[in-house]
C-alpha cells in the first residue's frame, strides 16, 4: 500500500464530480432520447444515446422551462454540465438547456415502415382473423424473465379458475436477437397447430426497448400466421408496428389475457340463463308430453280389455234379461193358449156332446110321450133311429175335426213348451219345493236340487255357486 491519502466512497464521488464540473465545464451533446421518465416532483430523467453508447441525463424542474418538449425517439441537442451522482457513483449530465436536433432515427424508421405496411394492406380490418368464441388452448410468446408471464397467468386464473391450458414460446423481447426469435416462435406455433390463439407480449419500455416489435420481419410473420394473434406490448400509451398488424391489439399484457379468456362470472350468468331457458323448454315439453300421455291413456282406457269386457258383460246381462222376459211372455202366452185349447177341447169332447145329445133325446122322448099316441110309437122309433144315425154321423165328423185341431194344438204346444226345450239338451233346475231356479243366488252350497231332463230327472247337490260380474 502506498502512502496516498485514503478517501471514503462519498469523498471519492464528490472529488470526481468536482473534477468533471471544473474540467469539462459546459458541454453540448447531441443524441436520441430514450427511456424518458417524469416524476411527480417535475424532474425528468432520460438517456441520451447514439449508435454505440448512452449517457444518463436529468432535467430538473427549474430548468424545464428552458427546454423544448420532447419524447422518446426524439433527436435532441442538450447543454449541461457533466458530473457524478454521488449516491450511486453514476456518471450523468445535468441538463440546463434542450432543443430538438431533428427527427430521431428510430422514430423515422418506425414511421417509414408504418406507411409501407399500411400501403400493402397489412393493417386492413378485412384481413384480420376473428378470435374463436371459446379458447381451448392459449399460446404465449414472451420472455421467461420479468413479470409479463406471471401477469398473464394470474389474469387467467382470476377470470377462469378452471385454468386455460397455456403453451409458452420463450423468446427474447429486447435486443438484437429478439426479432429473429419472435419470428421463429410464430412459425413454430403455426407449424404445430396446437393452440387456438397467440398472445405476443412484453412490458413497457423506451422506443429502443420495443424496437423488436417494430421490425418488418416480425410484422410480416404476424400477418402470415394462420393463428389469430393478440398483441399486448408495453403500456397503454405504447404503440408498435406489431399492434397494427395483429388481429387484436390489447393495451397491456393483462388486457390481452382478458381478451382471450372467458370470464367465470359471465359464464356463470350465461349458464344460469341457459339453465333457466332449458328448464322452461323442458317444462313445456314435459307438459306437452303429459297432455299427449293423458290423451293416450284416456284412449287406452276406452279400449282396455276390462272396459270391453265390462261393456260386453253389461250387454250380455241386458240380452239375458230380455231373453228371460221374452221367455216368460212366450211361456205365459203358451199357457193361456193351452187353457183355451183345453176349454175348447172339453167343449168338443164326444162324451160331453153324447151326454148333451142324450139329454136332448130324453127331452124329445118326454115330449113325444106327451104329444104322440101309442099307435105312432113305431114311427117315432124309426124317426128316432134316423135321428140317432144322423147324430152319430155328425158326432163322428165333429170328433174328427176336433181331433185334428187338438193334434195341431198339441204339436204347437209341444214346440213351444218346456218339453221341447228339454229335448234340445237343456235342463230345468228346481228346489225341493218345486221352485224353478233362474239365478245362482237362489241357492247355496250343500242344498239339494232336482234337474228335470227330457226323459227322467237327476238329484243334485250344490258344491259351489258363481255369479257373473
Amino acid at each position: 500500500m502506498s502512502d496516498a491519502p485514503v478517501f471514503s466512497v462519498t469523498e471519492l464521488n464528490q472529488c470526481a464530480d468536482g473534477l468533471l464540473r471544473d474540467g469539462l465545464g459546459l458541454v453540448r451533446v447531441e443524441g436520441e432520447v430514450s427511456n424518458l421518465r417524469q416524476y411527480a416532483s417535475g424532474h425528468q430523467y432520460f438517456s441520451l444515446k447514439d449508435e454505440n453508447a448512452s449517457v444518463s441525463c436529468v432535467l430538473f424542474r427549474g430548468r424545464s422551462r428552458q427546454a423544448a418538449r420532447f419524447a422518446d425517439g426524439d433527436a435532441v441537442q442538450i447543454q449541461g454540465r457533466a458530473g457524478i451522482y454521488g449516491a450511486r457513483g453514476q456518471f450523468q449530465l445535468i441538463v440546463e438547456a434542450l432543443q430538438p436536433a431533428g427527427e430521431g432515427r428510430l422514430l423515422a424508421a418506425f414511421q417509414r415502415l408504418k406507411e409501407k405496411l399500411a400501403a400493402e394492406g397489412l393493417f386492413d380490418t378485412e384481413r384480420k382473423q376473428p378470435l374463436p368464441a371459446w379458447t381451448h388452448r392459449l399460446g404465449v410468446i414472451t420472455s421467461t424473465q420479468g413479470d409479463v408471464r406471471h401477469d398473464i397467468e394470474r389474469t387467467l386464473a382470476r377470470r377462469f379458475p378452471l385454468l386455460l391450458p397455456v403453451t409458452l414460446y420463450p423468446t427474447a423481447v429486447q435486443g438484437a436477437q429478439a426479432a429473429g426469435q419472435i419470428v421463429a416462435a410464430l412459425e413454430q406455433a403455426a407449424a404445430e397447430v396446437q393452440v387456438d390463439v397467440l398472445i405476443l407480449a412484453r412490458g413497457g419500455g423506451s422506443l429502443e426497448d420495443l424496437q423488436a416489435f417494430n421490425e418488418e420481419s416480425v410484422a410480416r410473420a404476424i400477418a402470415a400466421c394462420p393463428i389469430p394473434v393478440v398483441s399486448g406490448v408495453g403500456h397503454e400509451t405504447d404503440t408498435t408496428i406489431a399492434d397494427f398488424v395483429a388481429d387484436l391489439r390489447a393495451s397491456t399484457p393483462t388486457a390481452a389475457a382478458e381478451a382471450v379468456s372467458p370470464d367465470a362470472a359471465t359464464l356463470r350468468h350465461q349458464l344460469a340463463r341457459a339453465r333457466e331457458r332449458l328448464g322452461g323448454l323442458l317444462g313445456q315439453r314435459v307438459a306437452r308430453h303429459q297432455q299427449t300421455l293423458t290423451a293416450l291413456h284416456t284412449r287406452l282406457e276406452r279400449r282396455h280389455p276390462r272396459q270391453i269386457l265390462e261393456r260386453d258383460a253389461q250387454l250380455l246381462d241386458d240380452q239375458r234379461e230380455r231373453l228371460q222376459r221374452a221367455w216368460s211372455r212366450l211361456e205365459e202366452r203358451a199357457r193361456v193358449r193351452l187353457q183355451h185349447a183345453q176349454l175348447r177341447l172339453a167343449g168338443a169332447s164326444p162324451g160331453n156332446r153324447l151326454a148333451s145329445a142324450r139329454m136332448r133325446l130324453d127331452h124329445l122322448r118326454q115330449r113325444l110321450a106327451r104329444v104322440r099316441p101309442d099307435h105312432d110309437i113305431a114311427q117315432q122309433r124309426d124317426g128316432l133311429a134316423r135321428l140317432r144315425r144322423q147324430l152319430q154321423t155328425a158326432t163322428r165328423q165333429a170328433l174328427a175335426t176336433r181331433q185334428r185341431q187338438l193334434d195341431a194344438t198339441a204339436r204347437q204346444l209341444r214346440s213351444l213348451g218346456p218339453e221341447a226345450v228339454l229335448d234340445r239338451g237343456y235342463a230345468i233346475l228346481q228346489t225341493p219345493q218345486g221352485e224353478v231356479l233362474r239365478s245362482a243366488e237362489q241357492t247355496a252350497n250343500g242344498e239339494r236340487l232336482r234337474a228335470r231332463l227330457a226323459r227322467g230327472h237327476l238329484d243334485l247337490e250344490v258344491t259351489g255357486t258363481h255369479t257373473e260380474d
